[in-house]
Order: C-alpha cells, then structure tokens, then sequence
C-alpha cells in the first residue's frame, strides 16, 4: 500500500507547500527486499555516486530487517521530500523501541577479537551509524496506515557527494 500526496503543477515553487511525505506498508514476510526495491527506485533518480546509493540500501535493508526482527508491525518505509527533493528516509514499526534504539546507534562499534565474534549480533544500527556517518535517529511517530503510535528509525540522505 503507497500513502502518498500527489502535488499539483507547480506546488514545489509554492512556500507553504514544499514539503511532502511518501509512505509504502511494508509486507511482513518480504519488507527488506520490498524496502530495498522501492528505495533504489525512487532514489535511482538522484545524481548520487553509485556507492553511496549501495550504501544506503544496506542502510535500509537492515533498519528493515530489524524492525521485523525485534517489533511488531506493521512496518512503513517512508521518504521525507522538500522542495520535491527526498532529504529523509524512515523505516517505522509498532514498537517501543525509540530509547533502546538510540542508544545502540550511538554506541562505539566493537573491534572483534576472533573472527568467531563477527557471527555474533548486535552491530547492525552501528553499522548503519556508520554508513549515514550519523546522519541518523529515532523518534515516536504515528504510523500513516494505521495511525498507531510506533517508532521511527530515520537517517538524513547526502546532499553533497554527486556523479561527475
């Protein structure tokens, strides 16, 4: 399901109206990779470096597999447009976890002692601290399909690295 506001002709030049979010539910059994293809398609479009744009995936598919991990659904990827422009990306679910969350992105990432302890979890929101270069968050929000209080999981999407 896509919950999304389509602007008219020339909202993006109107000041009051520049601002929009694009709000797709998630299928349980098949959201990481479902996150995945809606977000290279729509940001496909963006003269961002090909790496970044890998990165971000990552990003994504683990905030993803995460919520469907540890939260109840149901699950929203959402993306934060201004000026027509996306600047925001939020993975979202139905569970309490805004406290647990931030505190694990902010975290320092453990340099492993054996290779045994790279199999161990936990390392997944550091990582994705990393990847945003931390650009990233969580804060409650509402869920656009059921309007159930949930937590959001966002990061900022890079302005300045573009293709040559």
């Amino acid at each position: 399901m896509l919950i999304e506001h389509v602007p008219d002709p020339g909202e993006y030049e109107r000041p009051h109206k520049r601002f929009r979010m694009i709000a797709w539910c998630l299928p349980p059994g098949s959201a990481a990779r479902r996150a995945r293809e809606l977000f290279r398609d729509r940001l496909a479009k963006l003269p961002l470096d090909s790496d970044v744009l890998d990165e971000l995936e990552i990003v994504v598919s683990e905030l993803v597999t995460n919520a469907t991990r540890y939260a109840p659904g149901p699950y929203e990827l959402r993306l934060l447009h201004d000026h027509g422009l996306p600047v925001r990306a939020e993975v979202v679910d139905a569970g309490a976890g805004t406290t647990l969350i931030g505190h694990l992105l902010n975290r320092p990432l453990p340099v492993p002692e054996r290779i045994d302890d790279l199999e161990l979890g936990g390392r997944g929101l550091r990582i994705v601290a990393e990847l945003t270069h931390g650009r990233c968050g969580t804060q409650w929000t509402r869920l656009c399909g059921t309007g159930r209080l949930g937590t959001a999981v966002w990061f900022d999407l890079p302005t300045q690295r573009h293709r040559p």
